[in-house]
């Protein structure tokens, strides 16, 4: 009972940092039945399926202090190259244009096709049509995986056990990184890379496809619980490929930013 409430307050609290507070607090109210809630900030207009989750991913991403702090560490140009992975509603990529930047490359991936959907429609109205937006799951090998899904949230992970009496189920293609990095910006730099994945971050990174992250300056990672050896080789090899920790997010101890120290002897192309 008390956590519902301190949700309830927080959720409070999130919807007092968007405009039109008064509209979507009866949006909230009056439709929570319906979950789907429009959301403006200044420019921005995206949407969010309460009832799907999607409030976490999207709207605290904007709302929240885990990845806005982070930015204060970062020397970014205002045209950004941004890569996101584990995009979910799109709520870092609008983050970013809340801070003002804007995108001379984007690329989203998302795995869920539900989100996806929101994802694609989010990342339109704001940002146009030139960002890349992908259906497919990242990992260190491309194959092919059948996977029962939600109508949304932030935990998936492509490790769960499907089930399709409980989620619908479908096939998606899953790409390295060393893939994703090429369809997205070539063989140019990219700025900052945010990587969510639930946990596929270590068979992304301890694999041998994920050599284009030497060609990313910041990355903005949340690494998950593993066993300490395999936390300690993902730590290890981040450093072989010349990134340093620059700081831990103090909203989530599992978000760390890391900055490549061979940018300024390679520069962006």
């Amino acid at each position: 009972m008390f956590q519902k409430f301190f949700d309830a307050l927080y959720g409070l609290r999130a919807i007092t940092q968007f405009d039109r507070v008064a509209f979507t607090l009866c949006q909230r109210f009056l439709g929570r039945s319906l979950g789907w809630t429009i959301y403006a900030k200044g420019r921005l207009k995206f949407l969010v399926d309460h009832l799907a989750g999607d409030q976490s991913g999207t709207r605290d991403c904007i709302a929240g202090p885990m990845y806005r702090e982070l930015f204060k560490e970062m020397q970014l140009p205002k045209q950004l190259r941004l890569l996101d992975l584990g995009a979910n509603g799109g709520g870092f990529p609008l983050l970013c244009l809340d801070l003002g930047f804007q995108f001379d490359a984007l690329t989203c991936v998302e795995v869920n096709p539900f989100t996806y959907s929101r994802l694609s429609l989010n990342i339109r109205q704001n940002a146009g049509l030139r960002p890349k937006i992908l259906n497919v799951a990242i990992g260190g090998y491309p194959r092919e995986l059948t996977l029962s899904f939600p109508s949304g949230g932030t935990g998936f992970s492509i490790y769960g056990t499907a089930d399709a009496t409980v989620n619908e189920m479908a096939c998606i293609e899953l790409l390295t990184l060393d893939e994703i990095m090429s369809r997205g910006f070539g063989a140019g730099a990219v700025d900052l890379c945010k990587m969510d994945v639930e946990g596929a971050e270590y068979e992304v990174l301890l694999g041998d496809s994920a050599s284009s992250l030497g060609r990313v300056h910041y990355l903005i990672i949340e690494i998950h619980t593993a066993e300490p050896a395999q936390r300690d080789a993902l730590h290890q090899n981040l450093a072989d490929l010349s990134f340093d920790r620059l700081k831990v997010s103090a909203d989530c101890d599992d978000v760390h930013l890391f900055i490549n120290r061979k940018w300024a002897d390679s520069g962006r192309s």
